[in-house]
């Protein structure tokens, strides 16, 4: 994805900006609403991710607003620093699709934008259905049997991994540094405890269910 980056705090920028060129993407950036601004309304950009503060006259906040009074339907991710659930509400009532309060891990923000992705495949569609299990990728609900079902931060991070990359094993190398961004050494009998609570908690059978175990590989998740 090409994206375009308004934040004007340049460490967390460039952080940011290294973090999803890993993933394959491809970050310009802007320091304040006006070029950021211009910029969007110049060029074509798969996502925009806009600073809620910015110096200047003009806020992410109104450079989302502006963008949607001119017809773009480009995704915008809002950052900011205010926690308060009012200032979510102001940015998402001007067209934010989705809303990450700093500090953030760049980890969740990947994960943000594979949703985003698996969204647009999916036409729009925000809600995954698997095996009696629904997953709300927007608000990360997670329901069994039409129970709702409370995961840990890592567990949805690996059920999410898993939903990303359907068809395609993953092995214990890939979940770990995905799940707890290669930050720490864990060793795999950990992973896999992670995973055997998870389809514990989703009430899937370890043989039959859909993450299958790949023998001296990893895992995989089944779609019928």
């Amino acid at each position: 994805m090409r994206i375009l980056l308004v934040e004007d705090n340049l460490k967390l920028a460039r952080l940011i900006q290294r973090g999803l060129n890993d993933g394959g993407h491809i970050v310009e950036l802007a320091d304040e609403g006006e070029s950021g601004l211009l910029y969007a309304e110049t060029s074509n950009f798969d996502l925009l991710i806009l600073d809620v503060m910015l110096p200047g006259e003009i806020s992410g906040t109104d450079v989302c607003r502006i963008l949607r009074k001119q017809g773009m339907t480009t995704p915008i991710f809002m950052l900011t620093a205010k926690t308060h659930i009012g200032h979510r509400i102001e940015g998402l009532d001007a067209g934010a699709d989705d809303y990450l309060c700093k500090p953030f891990s760049i980890t969740e923000l990947k994960a943000r934008i594979r949703s985003l992705q698996r969204r647009q495949a999916n036409g729009g569609q925000t809600v995954v259905e698997i095996s009696g299990v629904t997953v709300d990728t927007v608000t990360h609900e997670v329901t069994a049997d039409g129970n709702l079902v409370a995961l840990t931060a890592m567990e949805y991070r690996a059920l999410d991994y898993f939903i990303t990359h359907p068809g395609r094993v993953l092995t214990r190398i890939m979940i770990e540094e995905h799940v707890w961004g290669g930050e720490t050494d864990h060793v795999s009998n950990t992973m896999d405890s992670l995973i055997k609570r998870l389809r514990r908690r989703l009430g899937w059978n370890a043989g039959t269910g859909p993450i299958q175990t790949i023998r001296g590989e990893g895992y995989r998740l089944k779609i019928p």
